[in-house]
Order: C-alpha cells, then sequence, then structure tokens
C-alpha cells in the first residue's frame, strides 16, 4: 500500500474535514480491493515459501504489514474516522497469520538440527534448494478410499502427448516441491506434474525404459530396465552421473528395477530381477555389497531399521536387518493366495506394507507383521478402478497415488 503523509490531518483545518473523510473512503475502498484481489496470490506465495523452507519472505511481508497497520492506526486517529476499523482488523489477522506461519517455519528447522539464525545466513547452492532430509508424510486412512478425490493423466500407446502415459509405472514426490515424478517405461521417459497436478516437463536423456525412481535431496536417482544402469539427474531432467552396465559382477546389473536411497547407511539399494538379488551402493556410488539369492528380485524399500525386498516368488516378501540377515518371509503368492502378481512395493511411515497387484488390478495393503488389512480398487476404467495397477506412494499429507493403465484415469489420488 503506498504511504501517505499524515500532516494534512492535524484537526487544524476544519474546512477540509469532509474532503479529507472523502479521500479516506476512496483510498480504504481501494485498499480493500487491493487485499482482496491479493488474497489469493498472498496465500500462494506463501505456501510456496513454506515449501522451499525460506523465512525470509514471511519475515519481509509481516513487517510490511505492520507498517501498513499503523500508517491506518494514524489516519483514524487524526481524523475519528471509523471507517478504517476493518481494515486495521484485517491488518491484525494477516500480522497473526504471518507470525503462526514463520513460527512453523522456526520449528521445522529446530526439528532438522538447523538454528533460526543459520536459516538466514545459509546458501542455497546452485539448484536454490536447502539441503535437508524430507519431512515425514502421514499415514493415510486406507479404510476409507474406496473412491480418488483426484485423477490424472490416461493411458494410451498411439497417443504421445504430454500427461499421457504409454506404462505408468514408479512414482516419487520431491519433498521440498510437492513435484510429482512419474516412470514411463514405454515412452521412456519422466513425467512431471505440480501439486495441482498439471503437466509441467518430461525428460528422457539417456533413458531406456526407466523402471525405479527415487529422490534425495537435489537428485533424482533412476534405474533403467533395458540399458541396465542407474541415472542421476538434477530435479529438472540433467544427466548428472551414470553407473553400471549389463553383467553379474560388481556395479553390473541385469533388469535392474527397484531403487531405495538411506542417507544415514551412506547406502543405495536396488532389486536385479535377472541376477536375483539386491546392490548396494555407497552414495558415492562405489560397490558396497550384495544381497543374494533373491530370486526375481522386484523392488526395495528402506526402513530405519529393516530393508523390505519384494521378489516373486512365494513367499514374495523378505525382511531383513542392514547387516543383510533374513529375518522373515512373509505374504504367499499365487492364484488363490493373498497376492496373484505384485509389481511394486511402499512402506509408510507406521510400517504398513502398500503392494500394488498387477493381476488382480487392486493395491493390497498388509500390516508390518504381513496381514492383509485391505484392498483398494478393483479392475475396470471408472474411478477407483486399476488396471494393471504398478506404481504407489504416499504424498506428504497424506495422499495414495496409485498409477495403473487405465485408460481414463491413469493416475489416481485417495
Amino acid at each position: 500500500m503506498a504511504s501517505v503523509s499524515t500532516a494534512q490531518f492535524d484537526g487544524s483545518f476544519p474546512s477540509q474535514v469532509e474532503r479529507v473523510h472523502r479521500e479516506i473512503n476512496e483510498r480504504f475502498i481501494r485498499a480493500h480491493k487491493v487485499l482482496q484481489d491479493r488474497e489469493k496470490d498472498l496465500l500462494a506465495e506463501l505456501q510456496h515459501l513454506l515449501d522451499d523452507f525460506t523465512g525470509e519472505g514471511i519475515e519481509e511481508e509481516k513487517e510490511q504489514m505492520v507498517a501498513s497497520k499503523e500508517l491506518l492506526s494514524t489516519l483514524k486517529g487524526n481524523t475519528g474516522k471509523d471507517v478504517l476499523d476493518q481494515s486495521v482488523a484485517l491488518m491484525d489477522e494477516r500480522i497473526k497469520e504471518l507470525e503462526s506461519k514463520l513460527e512453523t517455519v522456526r520449528l521445522t528447522y529446530t526439528n532438522v538440527g538447523l538454528e533460526w539464525d543459520e536459516l538466514l545466513e545459509k546458501k542455497l547452492g546452485e539448484t536454490g534448494r536447502l539441503r535437508l532430509n524430507p519431512r515425514k508424510s502421514k499415514t493415510p486412512d486406507y479404510k476409507n478410499m474406496s473412491q480418488p478425490v483426484e485423477v490424472f493423466g490416461r493411458h494410451s500407446k498411439k497417443d504421445k502427448s504430454s500427461g499421457v502415459f504409454y506404462s505408468p509405472g514408479s512414482i516419487a514426490i520431491d519433498p521440498l516441491t510437492n513435484y510429482i515424478y512419474i516412470c514411463d517405461a514405454g515412452s521412456h521417459k519422466v513425467q512431471v506434474f505440480n501439486s495441482s497436478y498439471d503437466f509441467v516437463f518430461l525428460f528422457g536423456h539417456k533413458m531406456d525404459c526407466p523402471a525405479g525412481i527415487c529422490i534425495v535431496q537435489d537428485n533424482l536417482y533412476v534405474t533403467q530396465h533395458i540399458s541396465c544402469c542407474m541415472n542421476v539427474y538434477s530435479m529438472r531432467g540433467q544427466l548428472l552421473h551414470s553407473v553400471g552396465s549389463e553383467g553379474k559382477n560388481e556395479l553390473e546389473f541385469d533388469y535392474p528395477v527397484g531403487i531405495d536411497i538411506s542417507i544415514d547407511k551412506n547406502s543405495i539399494y536396488i532389486a536385479e530381477f535377472n541376477n536375483d538379488r539386491v546392490q548396494c551402493l555407497n552414495l558415492d556410488l562405489s560397490f558396497k555389497s550384495f544381497i543374494p539369492d533373491i530370486y526375481g528380485a522386484i523392488d526395495v524399500k528402506l526402513t530405519s531399521t529393516e530393508v523390505v525386498v519384494l521378489r516373486i516368488s512365494d513367499p514374495c516378501l523378505i525382511i531383513y536387518n542392514y547387516a543383510h540377515e533374513s529375518i522373515r518371509h512373509m505374504i504367499t503368492k499365487g492364484v488363490g493366495k493373498l497376492v496373484i502378481k505384485p509389481a511394486r512395493l511402499f512402506v509408510d511411515e507406521s510400517g504398513n506394507i502398500l503392494i500394488p497387484d498387477y493381476n488382480a488390478h487392486c493395491l493390497c495393503v498388509f500390516s508390518h507383521e504381513g496381514e492383509l488389512l485391505h484392498k483398494i480398487g478393483k479392475e475396470g476404467q471408472e474411478r477407483g478402478e486399476f488396471i494393471k495397477p504398478t506404481g504407489v506412494c504416499i504424498n506428504q499429507e497424506g495422499r495414495l497415488l496409485v498409477s495403473s493403465r487405465n485408460p481414463n484415469h491413469a493416475i489416481q489420488i485417495f
């Protein structure tokens, strides 16, 4: 809001009161309209600031609001005009909201071990993103997920348009921007959507049937079916590193599929379907170890204490500790069993295990002990129905994302 001199409102010119009141009314109407017009944009900007873990913009906005409130209070005091009460109240409300958001940002940084003063001095680096561990996602309410709240994309083998998938698969979500990255093995691309599910961009440089995808800090790690390697990309799809070739030795792969990464363990785990193993690398992409003798390893997910591996054998799930000792086998596979053809794997924050069943056209939710808790979806092309579901992921709000070859709803959000 433009600054206004208060010298003309000193009460020494009674003949000008009516004109001054009229001018204040006009200014108030304009200011109030500006506030209304900016409301949605301001909220979007503030949310963006929070998503990017920055507080300076909120501090600046708060200071502007405080200054504007003081100005309006001065105008009201010098003119006795009550018409500004509503505007001052709006400013008070906004200041309180900004203070609350600032406290949220402060708490966020405290929780990850950063001091607030360090935040203001910390440089973001080339990508403009703070290097923080991602926030944890909420555990969904699986029993109330019969119908999706949103759908986007569709499946087609002929249409090559953006937002159309040939073979949608693994899903990963950037915890800083909430952008959604989806592997499309059929088109040899990764398609990217924003948090409103609008298409943003796609990339596929040196990509040959992308299978598994994982996001850690500023990098995307993508396994390649056919070229038998794992590529590292920037968040905008620039190829940074590549490791692996076809083979059975260290740093060689045969049909790599699922991937997961632990910063704490300095480890990258990659499931190799044809080599019947999980290969473990260091974060610098050097070889670390193997977990052998896993027939048809499809996917791997890491918790704080366990390595969870999905395979095509029966039972299809093996739990290891980080010494790579097998703890237990569970979840029977086959016709008439708990799952028919498991496709991928996801482990939520409560330890529940999610497995899309490619042949039963549903998503199975198991407890950490292997008890079947829920089945979501069935075969079909309507909302809430799947055709060969493959990918599953949970965003930070606890929304469940499932990819399938549904021609009308390739990606469904529950």
